[in-house]
């Protein structure tokens, strides 16, 4: 449980109470109630690094228009206080409700991409920010690399008797086998700036309006990925693992109008998709442990990578045309 002392020595609040709202791989999330009224404390483990971008990141979005959840700066200035052996950060709590996985109706749909295209226009001049996903990550050998690995790892979990996993590691060295074959060539991909993990879950609605929160991701990446995985998520068309080309290609237009994309992008755009979540996905031995929150999150991604697998090609080519 977070100690109030360490926040009141730190800030310039007087805590009422204390609830943990989450507690996921080493980060604990807070609800407090103080004398100046609600915020979200996160408590981090220490190596995650450049926790201080994500205060700068969204003091920067609301300097300029947009609607995103400040930080505090602590009595050093500082977005984030380090203690001996944990990291944490206190931002605004923002009153709202937060859509289930694909179930956004057409105005959010709208909004999102509208919002992504304007955050992502902003932050080009915003300054550097960590790359994400360069041009090494995309290569063949990565995937060759992971799937030998993996063959380790049933080869173990069958030795062991771990069954229950052994469809689940088959499953994802099938998938690392199809996207070692992708040629994708990052140098004709847009990088920029951006969220780096835009969707639906990261959305607090309130009056048919939205306020985008956990910018602590925002980095340098293919964009066309926060582009996709956040239609992806949201739209209801996508529940059972499908991704409607239509319905995308209006999403794109929509945050086009923001921020141009290239042919490229567009037609690069499920191949990247389908890579990153090979490559990021849950491990088969971390299933058992997953939070209740990321397991619809989980599900999906696992359903858009087995009907990838059959269909990346045509999806790409009906973006194009």
């Amino acid at each position: 449980m977070m100690n109030y002392h360490l926040i009141e020595e730190n800030y310039n609040l007087s805590v009422l109470s204390v609830k943990l709202l989450d507690s996921h791989f080493g980060t604990e999330i807070y609800l407090i109630d103080t004398d100046t009224g609600k915020y979200i404390v996160k408590v981090l483990p220490l190596y995650m690094k450049n926790v201080n971008n994500e205060g700068n990141v969204t003091e920067y979005l609301y300097e300029h228009g947009l609607k995103v959840a400040r930080f505090l700066k602590n009595k050093k200035g500082k977005y984030v206080v380090k203690e001996s052996d944990f990291q944490f950060t206190i931002q605004e709590f923002v009153e709202g409700e937060t859509l289930s996985v694909n179930t956004a109706p057409q105005w959010f749909l709208d909004k999102s991409a509208d919002f992504l295209g304007q955050s992502v226009l902003l932050l080009k001049d915003y300054g550097e920010l960590p790359i994400r996903f360069d041009k090494s990550f995309c290569k063949s050998a990565t995937a060759h690399r992971k799937r030998f690995q993996y063959k380790k790892e049933l080869i173990r979990a069958k030795k062991y008797g771990d069954f229950d996993t052994v469809p689940i590691w088959e499953e994802q060295i099938r998938h690392l086998k199809r996207i070692s074959k992708f040629h994708i060539n990052t140098r004709n991909l847009t990088y920029v700036n951006s969220h780096g993990d835009f969707h639906i879950g990261q959305t607090i609605i309130n009056n048919n309006d939205i306020t985008v929160i956990d910018w602590s991701s925002a980095c340098c990446l293919p964009v066309c990925l926060d582009v996709i995985t956040s239609y992806a998520f949201s739209s209801p068309t996508c529940a059972e693992g499908r991704i409607d080309a239509e319905g995308l290609k209006k999403y794109i237009l929509k945050f086009t109008e923001n921020f141009p994309l290239t042919d490229y992008d567009i037609k690069a755009m499920p191949y990247m998709f389908y890579f990153w979540h090979c490559m990021c996905n849950y491990r088969p031995d971390e299933y058992a442990d997953m939070a209740e929150g990321y397991k619809p999150l989980a599900k999906l991604i696992n359903k858009l990578l087995d009907w990838l697998y059959d269909n990346v090609d045509e999806l790409s080519k009906q973006l194009e045309q």
